[in-house]
């Protein structure tokens, strides 16, 4: 079915309009559905503002992602870069963490079910998850110039759903349910913010692709800034055709199909839930099987996992490692099982890998001074360890938000998953160790670099 990578190197097949699909798709999720209402609770009509903040709060702290990203493009980047940076054991923490944040495949299945069952309730809410599971499995198996393919067709049509939404609404905005502005004043506001910027972050993750873009030095910073700005400007009008046709006050913690009930007639509805709700689901659905197999590849060449596990098939596809996130994405689906907990623990590991990743790429000006020196973010100490605090802050923030409230399974599964991450490598390393295989040699080869930057 496949064969064994000998040359490392991948086939350069995205130019920049492929990358800018995949990152908006990235971008673009169920967040705006749902978040914009509780937004709107935190601080009233100003989350039209509230949105474009966040945005920009998103590339202050990705600014080193960028710089890395244009120094020392790679595949998989997240791990390769702390593997090859800080050491294979922290790389062995970033590629865990992010196996566990791969659970949350069924739970994008089953959300893409709750919007399609009750328009075709010929499937199940489950049903309709392992459906889109399995399309999105095939079409990454053709390949990533396919996937990329799909994932412009899926965003196109998502983003018109969006603009429907905000065209219907724009003319019968009244202009006094947009006060008052800042109801719950700077610290609602700022509360806001920090929110959404899990709405409008997600661009990041192209960095993962950077081995396999055509000049990635322009494309990663070009690409990440644009499609942040413009789906935060699209988030912007979606919040004010809301807040200003429904009033505020009516919105509160509410999704954003109360307010399209009120003006959106009901053809329009219906292609908002299937084209807007629904595949924003699918896009990042999709853009998961296009970037996360990357991480994973890297870690199969250097024998961290296994090395079958990285195979490619004819149209250079991990289709082993697909394989496996097909059957974690729908065997809960299919035998109904409650993931809820472990989901939730999933949310709280793809946000943990970010932290070990800054203090990674900190070192690059040093190890990498005359790469870095022509870089475009050839930042001065100040502004990188700047950067850095600031960067890592935002993390946390987000965790903090994430880990409210917890389960006692959600804690359990988090403190379980934690000691495997710190004892996988150790155990690795000494298994490979009989064979006569220096693990630690294998993860610091700095070589991936010259290949995905030649």
């Amino acid at each position: 079915m496949g064969c064994t990578v000998t040359a490392r190197a991948l086939p350069r097949v995205l130019g920049a309009w492929d990358v800018f699909f995949v990152a908006v798709g990235q971008i673009i999720g169920a967040g705006v559905i749902a978040l914009t209402g509780i937004a709107i609770g935190m601080t009233g009509p100003s989350v039209v503002f509230a949105y474009l903040a966040s945005a920009l709060l998103v590339l202050v702290v990705t600014l080193l992602i960028m710089m890395a990203g244009t120094v020392v493009p790679a595949v998989g980047a997240y791990y390769t870069w702390t593997s090859r940076l800080s050491g294979g054991w922290l790389g062995s923490i970033v590629l865990l963490l992010i196996l566990l944040a791969s659970v949350s495949l069924s739970l994008y299945g089953s959300s893409f079910g709750l919007y399609l069952n009750p328009l075709f309730p010929v499937l199940s809410v489950n049903a309709w998850g392992v459906v889109v599971i399995l399309l999105l499995f095939f079409a990454n198996l053709f390949g990533l110039r396919m996937a990329a393919k799909v994932q412009v067709v899926l965003v196109l049509a998502l983003t018109s759903a969006l603009a429907l939404y905000a065209g219907f609404a724009v003319p019968n905005i009244d202009r006094e349910l947009l006060s008052p502005w800042l109801p719950a004043g700077a610290a609602g506001f700022i509360t806001a913010v920090f929110l959404l910027k899990f709405a409008t972050s997600g661009a990041y993750m192209i960095v993962g692709l950077s081995g396999e873009m055509h000049n990635p030095a322009r494309v990663i910073p070009l690409v990440m800034t644009v499609a942040t700005i413009a789906v935060a400007g699209l988030y912007a009008l979606v919040a004010l055709a809301s807040v200003g046709v429904v009033g505020w006050r009516e919105m509160v913690d509410q999704p954003l199909t109360v307010a399209g009930r009120a003006f959106m007639p009901g053809w329009a509805m219906t292609y908002f839930l299937i084209a807007g709700a629904g595949l924003a689901i699918c896009t990042t659905l999709n853009s998961q099987f296009i970037q996360l197999p990357r991480t994973f590849l890297v870690a199969s060449w250097d024998r961290l996992l296994p090395e079958w596990v990285g195979r490619l098939n004819r149209f250079q596809a991990p289709h082993w490692i697909l394989t496996i996130m097909l059957v974690v994405g729908i065997v809960p689906l299919i035998a109904g099982l409650d993931i809820g907990d472990i989901a939730r623990a999933a949310t709280i590991s793809a946000a943990l890998p970010a932290i070990f990743v800054y203090w990674a790429v900190t070192r690059i000006p040093r190890e990498f001074p005359d790469q870095y020196a022509k870089s475009i973010f050839n930042f001065s100490p100040f502004w990188l360890w700047t950067l850095f605090v600031v960067s890592e802050l935002s993390v946390f923030v987000g965790v903090y938000y994430l880990a409210q409230d917890l389960s006692p399974a959600v804690i359990g599964t988090l403190a379980v998953w934690v000691v495997v991450t710190i004892g996988y490598y150790p155990l690795r390393k000494a298994y490979l160790r009989r064979s006569g295989y220096d693990l630690d040699a294998a993860t610091m080869d700095r070589g991936i670099f010259d290949i995905a930057d030649g």
